[in-house]
């Protein structure tokens, strides 16, 4: 019996041994990792004394965490005066402040980078400042003319009436007209309609960039001309011959598989493979918003999954662009698209429309198509 007892209180003093050694430094050491299921904010740009920082690790407003908030990474410390890092375990910074340990009791583990709060920040810098949450930008100062530039920027900033342009301030950005990059580093109303970009370029050069109304036409951000590939790559999609080029080689409601989108300047180079096996490359020039031109050119679902009742006779004529009469409103549109203009008419018994494509007036009665006239 004794011996026994003995045994069992081998097996639980191994057992406790194996998680005090094996678990529990594993678990202290991953304490401050950001789960998975944390919120994370887009990127922040910082501002120091009017001038924008750019870092590889970003800032970020973190929430379903211990202590959300806004977090900076440990590294933006480096690029100030006066301050040292020691990044042995544990992170030591030494400033005019004094010197910060930093650990797992005032930090956070994001991709590997260690992150503190943005008041730890102050602290232990010793910089003014202020997170501009209408731009998703912090400005920092560490002197009064640096707060008179900083307040400036966000001045000319809050006098912008579009909240999505604000969010433009310090983003990186790809410019359409000689493809070059750049991030925002200052923004200011010209009129009603008209808002003036300054973006410094790699190079150095700082290049003004007017944009009217609400969505820049000369550029897009870095991260959609990255990304524009993974947006629309690998999917099914149906043409629409009518909102394309003319010269663009598919048929109407042709179903193609993109295979890669690619941006260049201010068009779309699409590589597909259409319905019957071919391969094909095609450009696709935009305005503005370079996903409006597979928006609108493209379906996303088969219209004859939509119609199924319709006969091949109909979707022939659909796929060839032409009209019968006897057809409905739907495939009109479907074959021809959305008309120049129309007018209707509703009556007792009757209602009729009258549907406008340049010089040809369609005629429907009841929403069929009666006739036509060209003139």
């Amino acid at each position: 019996m004794k011996k026994l007892l003995k045994t069992k209180v081998l097996i639980i003093f191994l057992i406790t041994s194996f998680f005090s050694i094996f678990l529990s430094p594993e678990s202290n050491a991953t304490s401050n990792v950001i789960p998975d299921n944390a919120y994370l904010s887009e990127e922040k740009a910082i501002f120091l004394d009017g001038d924008i920082l750019v870092t590889r690790e970003k800032a970020y407003s973190i929430d379903k965490i211990k202590n959300p908030g806004t977090y900076v990474p440990v590294k933006l410390l480096s690029k100030l005066k006066n301050i040292s890092i020691d990044y042995s375990k544990p992170i030591t910074v030494k400033s005019n402040k004094g010197t910060y340990k930093i650990n797992e009791s005032n930090s956070v583990l994001l991709d590997g980078t260690t992150y503190i709060k943005l008041d730890y920040f102050y602290k232990i810098s010793g910089l003014s400042g202020k997170e501009f949450y209408e731009s998703h930008t912090i400005f920092l100062w560490s002197n009064k003319e640096g707060k008179a530039k900083s307040e400036k920027l966000m001045s000319q900033i809050k006098r912008v009436s579009d909240d999505y342009l604000k969010t433009y301030m310090g983003k990186k950005v790809y410019i359409y007209e000689g493809e070059k990059v750049g991030r925002v580093i200052e923004m200011a109303v010209i009129s009603k309609q008209t808002t003036s970009f300054k973006i410094l370029l790699n190079n150095g050069v700082v290049v003004e960039e007017l944009v009217s109304g609400s969505t820049p036409d000369t550029f897009c951000t870095y991260f959609y001309y990255e990304n524009v590939n993974g947006f629309y790559s690998g999917k099914y999609y149906w043409a629409n011959k009518n909102l394309l080029p003319s010269s663009n080689p598919l048929l109407n409601i042709e179903k193609v598989y993109f295979k890669s989108v690619k941006m260049k300047g201010n068009k779309l180079i699409v590589t597909a493979k259409r319905s019957n096996g071919a391969n094909v490359t095609f450009k696709l020039p935009f305005y503005d918003d370079p996903s409006t031109v597979i928006q609108q050119g493209f379906y996303t679902v088969n219209p004859k999954s939509v119609f199924p009742k319709w006969d091949s006779a109909t979707w022939n004529r659909i796929v060839q662009q032409k009209i019968a009469i006897g057809m409905n409103q739907e495939q009109v549109l479907l074959s021809w698209g959305a008309p120049d203009d129309h007018s209707s008419y509703t009556g007792s018994y009757l209602t009729m429309d009258q549907w406008i494509y340049g010089d040809t007036y369609l005629h429907f009665y009841n929403g069929i198509l009666d006739s036509w006239s060209d003139y």
